[in-house]
C-alpha cells in the first residue's frame, strides 16, 4: 500500500455524476482506495458528491466501505430516493377527483367543435416539452395518450373530456407551475437527503485531510461555481459555539444539495440571492478543475460506458442525434477525455479514466434495486482488481493519443 502511495504521489478523484449508476463508480473508488490509493483531493458533482461524503468523512478503507454501505442500506429504490413534489402529489389528486365528475354529462357537439377545444390542450404538450428533459416530455406525452385510450368511447371521448373546466383549470395551473421564473420541479429528494443528513458528520467531513471541491452551476449566468469544505466560511465551524456551527452545517449542507439539485427533476438551491444546480448538466467532466490542483495523479470515474460513442462524422445520423441528448453528451465526454490525455502528457501528471463495460438492466438515473446493487458489487470488485494488478497499463499519459 504504501509503495503505491509513493508511486502516484498526491492524487485527485474526479466523481462524475450519473443518478444510480454511481454505484459503479462507488465500487470502482473503493477498490482503489483498499489497494492503497487514497486521494488528497475529491472534485464532484452531481451524484459523485453523494460518493465523496463517505470518502471525506472517513478517509481510507472505513470511508470507502460506509460509502458502498450507504448504497446498500439506503439507495435502494427509487422510493428511498426521491418523492413526487408535494404540488403534483396535490394536483394528480385533485385530477383524479376530478375526472369521473368531468366524464358526466358531457354534451357530444360536433365533431369541428371537438377538434377546435382539442387544440386549446395540445399547446400544454408543446410548452411542457421545451421545459422537460426529451425523456420526461415523450413520458408525459405517452401518459396523455394512455388516458385518451382509457375515456375513449363512442359517447365520452378524450376530446370531450378535456372541455370540462376543472381538467383545464388544472392543466392551466400545472403550465404555470413551469414558468421560467418560478423554476419548479417535477420530484422532491426529501428522502434521501435525510438519509445522508442522519448517515454522515459533517464536523468530521470540514476536518477531513481531504480535500473537497463541490461543482454546482449558477443558473443566472450559467458559471461554474466550486465550492469546498476548506473554505473559510465553512472552516469557521471548527472550534465554534454551538449556535455558529448549526448555521455554518446548514449553509454546507446546501451547497451539497445543490450540487446534486438535478434540474427539473430537483428544484434548485437559492443561496445568496442566486439560484444554483448540478455542474454536471452543462460540465459532466471538469477537466480544468480535476488538473489544478498540483496534483501528481488524476484519477476520473465516468459511469458512461466505454466504446459506446460513434466518433466519425455522418451528416444524417448527426442531424437525428441533435435530439439524443445521452448520445451528444457520450460524444462531448470523449472529447473531453481527449483534452485530459493532452494534459496529461504535458504536464506530465498520471491519468487514469474508470468507466463501466455496460450498464447492467434496472440500473439507471434513478432506477436501482437490491439485485442491481449486489450485482454491481461482485462485477466491478472482480473488473477493479484485474484493473489494479496492471495498473501502468492503463496510464493515459503514456497511452496512443485517444482517436
Amino acid at each position: 500500500m504504501r509503495s503505491l502511495s509513493d508511486k502516484f504521489g498526491k492524487v485527485i478523484f474526479v466523481f462524475c455524476g450519473g443518478g444510480c449508476k454511481a454505484i459503479i463508480q462507488a465500487v470502482a473508488a473503493a477498490e482503489f482506495v483498499n489497494a492503497g490509493i487514497t486521494p488528497s483531493h475529491i472534485v464532484s458533482s452531481s451524484a459523485g458528491s453523494c460518493n465523496a461524503l463517505g470518502f471525506v468523512e472517513n478517509p481510507g478503507p472505513v470511508g470507502a466501505e460506509k460509502t458502498v454501505r450507504i448504497w446498500e442500506d439506503y439507495i435502494t429504490s427509487p422510493e428511498a430516493i426521491y418523492e413526487v413534489h408535494p404540488f403534483f402529489r396535490e394536483k394528480l389528486a385533485r385530477l383524479l377527483g376530478v375526472v369521473p365528475r368531468a366524464t358526466k354529462g358531457l354534451a357530444p357537439g360536433s365533431a369541428f367543435h371537438d377538434v377546435k377545444r382539442a387544440f386549446r390542450f395540445f399547446p400544454l404538450v408543446f410548452s411542457l416539452g421545451l421545459r422537460m428533459p426529451f425523456r420526461a416530455a415523450g413520458r408525459a406525452v405517452s401518459f396523455i395518450f394512455r388516458l385518451m385510450d382509457t375515456f375513449e368511447s363512442q359517447q365520452k371521448s378524450f376530446r370531450r373530456l378535456v372541455q370540462s373546466p376543472e381538467i383545464l383549470e388544472a392543466f392551466g395551473e400545472v403550465d404555470k407551475y413551469f414558468e421560467f421564473k418560478r423554476m419548479k420541479a417535477f420530484l422532491d429528494p426529501f428522502p434521501l437527503l435525510a438519509k445522508l443528513g442522519e448517515q454522515i458528520d459533517l464536523q468530521k467531513v470540514i476536518g477531513s485531510s481531504i480535500v473537497w471541491h463541490i461543482m454546482t452551476e449558477r443558473y443566472e449566468d450559467g458559471a461554474t461555481v466550486v465550492f469546498s469544505n476548506k473554505d473559510a466560511d465553512v472552516r469557521a465551524a471548527i472550534g465554534g459555539d454551538a449556535k455558529t456551527q448549526k448555521v455554518v452545517y446548514d449553509a454546507f449542507f446546501k451547497r451539497i444539495r445543490a450540487s446534486m439539485a438535478l434540474y427539473p427533476l430537483f428544484e434548485m438551491v437559492e443561496m445568496d440571492g442566486y439560484r444554483y444546480l448540478d455542474a454536471d448538466l452543462a460540465n459532466p467532466l471538469p477537466v480544468e478543475e480535476a488538473f489544478s490542483h498540483g496534483c501528481d495523479t488524476v484519477v476520473i470515474f465516468l459511469n458512461v460506458p466505454a466504446n459506446s460513442v460513434r466518433i466519425d462524422p455522418h451528416p444524417l445520423r448527426d442531424l437525428l442525434e441533435l435530439n439524443d441528448l445521452l448520445r451528444l453528451n457520450e460524444r462531448y465526454i470523449h472529447h473531453r477525455l481527449q483534452e485530459a490525455q493532452m494534459k496529461a502528457k504535458e504536464t506530465g501528471v498520471n491519468l487514469f479514466v474508470v468507466r463501466p463495460e455496460s450498464i447492467p438492466p434496472g440500473l439507471g438515473l434513478l432506477d436501482i434495486d437490491d439485485k442491481v446493487i449486489e450485482y454491481v458489487k461482485q462485477h466491478e470488485r472482480q473488473r477493479m482488481k484485474e484493473y489494479l494488478a496492471d495498473l501502468d497499463a492503463h496510464n493515459l499519459r503514456f497511452s496512443p493519443p485517444m482517436s
